[in-house]
């Protein structure tokens, strides 16, 4: 989005009025600068977030060349940078009123709107500078997607964006935009579409390839993804970006050794990074290579101790090592770290019903399932702790409490059967398995390795074989 002003290019010219403008305050002397002189230092000041010193500058050029339009401009952006937007709004009134066609009014105005939250405005303001603008379109026009993505309008955003390529198609903000509002309005389809065509009328740009793969990639169509990603890195072999879009799809195809030579090659351009060895401990977790997982673990937390992943890998792997009271440890770090991250709690809640602490994994599972109601697993491994504890009545009565989310579920209508036919409540048991196999029959196999006893009950057997696929 456009900050409210753009740094004149002559940075040694910059540097010199700056210094002559200190030397001139150190010795408490006058000096003569003229407008643009006087812009490029409360520029200099603007860009080192030090508000004070642009407002002591704007009020020294002010005295010197009262009544200046560009001075009025800078008015209005130390204004904006102060906060004070209202008045920033009325210099820019007062601005147009003298020059109604220019379009740098209308963009700071709309910036204005903008942090105001008053984005239907910015949006007007945005359609007036691209009216009278000559240059800088596709920037204007990016803005106003900007805009659109606020008020939740993703096909206006998108036909914005899409104008900004045809004006200007080098531009990459507007790439990585428009596949990012492809996202935000799920067109998945619509976005392979879109980035296929753009590739084809512009076979070298990294980036259209790049966001090709990652839509390909949420499609779950990974081989085709990596086909993208790898032209992308034929364009640009060092764009690490792309290693990783392609290192997580070899990740999720099972190819772990491969994933790991992306996410090492990543290290070779990018230098050591916690994300890379969290990701490549997360591979050789896959790979059931504990002891490297837990190396490069150690490695990303070295890095960078506030590295979550890697403190839920290092306690997932420890606790699949049988070290729980390390793995508690570990994970007591995460809950930590993030006291809202689902994950962290879900595998705490794990570790300390397996390390024998019953009454503090309850409590655990009771707050990710405040946390993380969408939690499937959190509900039915809580669930399962009370079982073994208190028996099925308990168990049933927690998973219940999870209906509202998960009713339409079939992995959810398989464990409450499963749960009924324990506490001798078999017909309402065959209801939930009945609706359970017409949604997902393959899935009867979960109440089998819960209950096994219910292979051998006749009503549950008729079912399995009524709605046989």
């Amino acid at each position: 989005m456009n900050d409210g002003y753009q740094p004149l290019p002559n940075r040694s010219h910059q540097e010199h009025c700056v210094k002559r403008y200190e030397a001139m305050i150190e010795r408490d002397g006058k000096a003569y600068f003229d407008v643009e002189e006087l812009e490029l230092i409360i520029d200099h000041y603007l860009e080192e977030n030090d508000t004070r010193r642009a407002k002591e500058v704007l009020d020294f050029a002010m005295s010197q060349h009262p009544g200046s339009l560009d001075l009025m401009f800078s008015e209005a952006v130390v204004l904006m940078n102060m906060g004070r937007l209202n008045k920033a709004l009325e210099v820019l009134d007062a601005i147009g009123k003298m020059e109604p066609f220019n379009e740098e009014v209308h963009l700071h105005k709309a910036s204005i709107y903008s942090q105001l939250r008053n984005y239907r405005r910015a949006v007007e303001h945005y359609k007036r500078a691209l009216d009278l603008a000559e240059e800088g379109r596709d920037e204007i026009l990016l803005d106003l997607a900007f805009e659109y993505e606020n008020l939740n309008a993703f096909d206006q955003a998108i036909d914005h964006l899409k104008r900004a390529l045809e004006l200007n198609p080098e531009n990459e903000a507007v790439l990585y935009e428009l596949a990012y509002c492809f996202d935000l309005a799920d067109g998945h389809h619509a976005s392979v579409a879109f980035f296929k065509r753009f590739t084809n009328d512009h076979p070298y740009s990294f980036v259209a390839w790049y966001n090709l793969g990652n839509a390909l990639s949420r499609m779950e169509r990974f081989d085709e993804s990596n086909e993208a990603l790898d032209l992308c890195l034929a364009i640009d072999e060092g764009f690490s970006s792309a290693l990783f879009s392609k290192a997580r799809n070899l990740l999720l195809l099972g190819r772990y050794q491969e994933a790991i030579n992306c996410y090492q090659e990543a290290l070779a351009n990018d230098g050591p990074q916690a994300v890379t060895f969290s990701y490549i401990g997360e591979c050789y977790e896959k790979m059931e290579r504990y002891e490297q997982a837990l190396i490069h673990y150690d490695q990303a937390i070295a890095l960078d101790p506030n590295w979550l992943d890697a403190w839920i890998g290092r306690g997932v792997v420890k606790d699949i090592q049988g070290r729980l009271p390390e793995a508690i440890r570990d994970l007591e770090v995460a809950v930590r770290l993030q006291p809202e991250n689902s994950d962290a709690w879900f595998y705490y809640a794990n570790a300390l019903g397996r390390g024998g602490r019953p009454e503090e994994a309850l409590a655990a599972y009771a707050h990710l399932n405040q946390l993380d109601p969408g939690s499937l697993d959190g509900w039915m491994d809580h669930a399962d702790l009370l079982l073994g504890l208190k028996g099925p009545e308990a168990a049933l009565k927690k998973l219940r409490e999870g209906e509202q989310v998960h009713r339409l579920s079939p992995r959810y209508k398989y464990r409450v059967a499963s749960y009924l036919l324990r506490c001798g409540q078999e017909q309402q048991a065959l209801l939930e398995l009945e609706e359970a196999l017409m949604a997902d029959h393959p899935g009867h196999q979960q109440l089998l390795d819960h209950y096994p006893e219910s292979a051998a009950m006749p009503q549950v057997i008729h079912l399995l074989e009524l709605y046989k696929q």
